[in-house]
């Protein structure tokens, strides 16, 4: 499938707030994207996004909005459990995917994304919008410079408060806990810093909200070659936002302020190097939003989805069992 006239013709599951950010803003300013349909278990809402945002089409249901032949992508902001469900369902209708993270509930569903995905030759991207803002690029560039040294150590954190009402993130049953929404990142950060090494997880500790649901987690890993590395997250009331990566070498250690949203303010430092700077750019769903495209309308390679979609959730899955917690199912 290629672009509809050089437009990409999107359709959204849900009426999920994120989408105002991470598709209606960056589509309405991109001459190659259009979201021209919409389906929601509130037909109310989805009329309410219809006419803020001059989506065309309300569906009824998401079936409905799957089989319009006027769609060439979904985009899946659904809440974790039911992403499994209806990212292979538009696979299957012939729509190329754009899936909220995490991919899946867990590993073994990612894995059958994956295979889908694969199959049907269509793109499925997920949505770990951070990548493709140059701030990634600029840190990435730092890093195999080799003029960090050796890398001896990796912290990766990120934390926010999530209001205990939020009953999507704090949800079992609804895939919720703080490493699930908030410390993939920080996971994906960590396996991105050494290409080739993926760290295994060594133990975890979690305190827990509601049942089987962590608010506040740390995690302890290594690299096959021995580096250590620490990734904490926790949303807990009185949490001051926090995002950042760390990269400890040989010779100089670097810090990445806000590599999750740096269009809203970031720092990339290299301690006793002389760099401070700040990378510029677009939103990080603008960059995102582009790299969609270009991998259906040219083929582009993107880095969030297929081997690196599983392997995260394989790493997420591990740390809750380490720490003694069930992994997140449908």
């Amino acid at each position: 499938m290629t672009l509809h006239n050089g437009t990409l013709r999107i359709g959204t599951l849900g009426a999920a707030r994120i989408s105002d950010k991470a598709l209606y803003t960056p589509a309405h300013d991109n001459d190659r994207a259009r979201v021209t349909a919409i389906a929601a278990r509130s037909r109310s809402r989805a009329e309410e996004h219809a006419r803020e945002w001059n989506i065309g089409t309300v569906h009824e249901t998401y079936a409905d909005l799957l089989a319009d032949p006027d769609i060439d992508a979904v985009y899946n902001p659904l809440p974790i459990t039911l992403h499994h469900t209806y990212t292979i369902a538009a696979l299957e209708a012939g729509k190329h995917v754009l899936s909220e993270k995490p991919f899946a509930a867990n590993a073994a569903l990612a894995r059958s994304i994956v295979d889908a995905a694969e199959r049907t030759g269509l793109v499925c991207m997920e949505a770990f919008h951070w990548r493709y803002h140059p701030m990634a690029a600029r840190i990435r560039e730092i890093i195999d410079s080799g003029l960090l040294g050796e890398i001896r150590s990796v912290e990766a954190v990120f934390d926010v408060y999530i209001r205990p009402e939020d009953d999507v993130r704090q949800s079992y049953e609804l895939g919720g806990g703080a490493l699930m929404d908030l410390g993939c990142y920080p996971v994906q950060w960590a396996r991105w810093v050494m290409p080739g090494y993926e760290p295994r997880v060594l133990e975890a500790s979690m305190v827990q909200g509601r049942p089987d649901v962590d608010v506040d987690t740390v995690i302890k890993a290594e690299y096959p070659n021995g580096v250590p590395a620490t990734l904490s997250t926790k949303m807990t009331e009185g949490t001051d936002f926090r995002a950042e990566l760390r990269v400890t070498g040989s010779d100089h250690s670097l810090l990445a302020v806000n590599p999750l949203a740096p269009h809203e303010g970031n720092r990339v430092v290299v301690e006793g190097a002389g760099i401070d700077e700040v990378v510029h750019g677009q939103t990080t769903y603008h960059h995102q939003l582009d790299a969609f495209i270009d991998a259906i309308g040219n083929g582009a390679p993107i880095p969030t989805g297929g081997r690196d979609a599983i392997a995260n959730m394989e790493f997420i899955d591990a740390a809750y069992l380490a720490a003694g917690l069930p992994v997140r199912t449908t």
